[in-house]
């Protein structure tokens, strides 16, 4: 195949995006507070910035830290859920159990915002009524604040920059349904946005050659399976995934002969960098892709606000390849490493 499109990602792209950020967890830490392992690979650990609606804009949930006795409020003192990922946990697992032992929350819809550095960051919404419970003696007091609020009251700057993160994304609901050819008019319009036509390799501009293109993938008739990514419940654009098997070329030119690849692309100019294609990426490889071990993405290497959502989708880059004329990142989903 060679389709590599643009994602939607943050608008802040770093100079060299196949580099981790600087981890928030000690590198040199081995242990929890209380003694338990810590994962040696990154991430070692998860904070989740967890918001509801209130009666004036959303309010976000803190916890007070008990070690240093209920007056502290030193460095460290208020965080959002967060802890360490032990050995060989998958990340959301990770992520998921820390959410439930400090707040008793369980089942929540966790957002990617950040999984590419040292402490992974996701992002959940609850509803107004649900209870929060506190579990683990790590904690004595929770809040519900502002934005503003929170921030005035997180320390370091470290824990300030993850709930900044995580706090700033939109929340909205994602889905896929197949692709039908009443989305043509739209798939041609999204395929012509300059962040898209920048990217796409053989790009139909005109219907008749998205007819011929698309037709057979609306069919059945190709390997490639199509589905139009549904943002609150609006098309914004289309992903793809196909087995590499069924492109010998391709999967000898990025070494993976047994993978799944998507390609994928964000079609409204309103949702690019907003922190929507990582959770847009995450939940396609999550939920619609057919269970293999490994998901492969391989944008051109100047597209770097592609691999940046890759990245922090849960992606690693693992090599360039040659594809065609162009040199591409391949950037590759450890499936159990990461969901379980």
């Amino acid at each position: 195949m060679t389709e590599k499109a643009e994602a939607t990602a943050d608008p802040e792209i770093a100079t060299d995006v196949l580099t981790d950020p600087e981890t928030t967890a000690d590198p040199e830490l081995e242990t929890t507070w209380d003694g338990l392992p810590i994962a040696p690979d990154n991430p070692r650990g998860a904070g989740v910035v967890v918001r509801r609606p209130g009666p004036d804009g959303l309010e976000f949930l803190l916890l007070h830290r008990t070690h240093e006795g209920p007056d502290y409020e030193g460095d460290w003192a208020w965080t959002s859920p967060s802890g360490a990922r032990h050995p060989g946990e998958p990340v959301l697992t990770g992520a998921a159990r820390e959410l439930a032992e400090e707040a008793g929350l369980q089942d929540l819809d966790l957002r990617p915002v950040d999984l590419s550095g040292g402490w992974a960051v996701f992002a959940a919404e609850v509803d107004p009524a649900a209870a929060v419970v506190m579990i683990d003696p790590e904690h004595d007091r929770f809040e519900w604040l502002s934005r503003d609020a929170a921030l005035a009251r997180l320390a370091p700057e470290s824990v300030a920059d993850n709930f900044r993160r995580g706090s700033g994304v939109p929340l909205p609901r994602l889905a896929y349904r197949p692709l039908d050819r009443a989305d043509f008019p739209a798939l041609l319009g999204w395929l012509a946005e300059p962040h898209v036509a920048n990217w796409w390799r053989h790009r139909p501009e005109d219907l008749a050659t998205i007819e011929r293109k698309y037709g057979p993938r609306v069919e059945g008739n190709s390997p490639v399976r199509v589905q139009v990514l549904l943002v609150d419940d609006v098309p914004a654009g289309i992903f793809q995934h196909y087995r590499t098997a069924d492109y010998p070329a391709y999967a000898q030119a990025v070494g993976e002969p047994d993978a799944v690849a998507i390609d994928y692309l964000i079609g409204d100019p309103a949702l690019v960098g907003r922190g929507v294609g990582p959770q847009a990426i995450w939940a396609y490889a999550r939920d619609v892709v057919p269970d293999a071990a490994r998901v492969l993405a391989s944008p051109d290497t100047g597209n770097e606000q592609s691999i940046r959502a890759l990245l922090k989708a849960g992606f690693r880059y693992e090599r360039d390849a040659a594809v065609e004329d162009r040199t591409e990142a391949v950037c590759v989903l450890d499936r159990a490493r990461i969901f379980g």
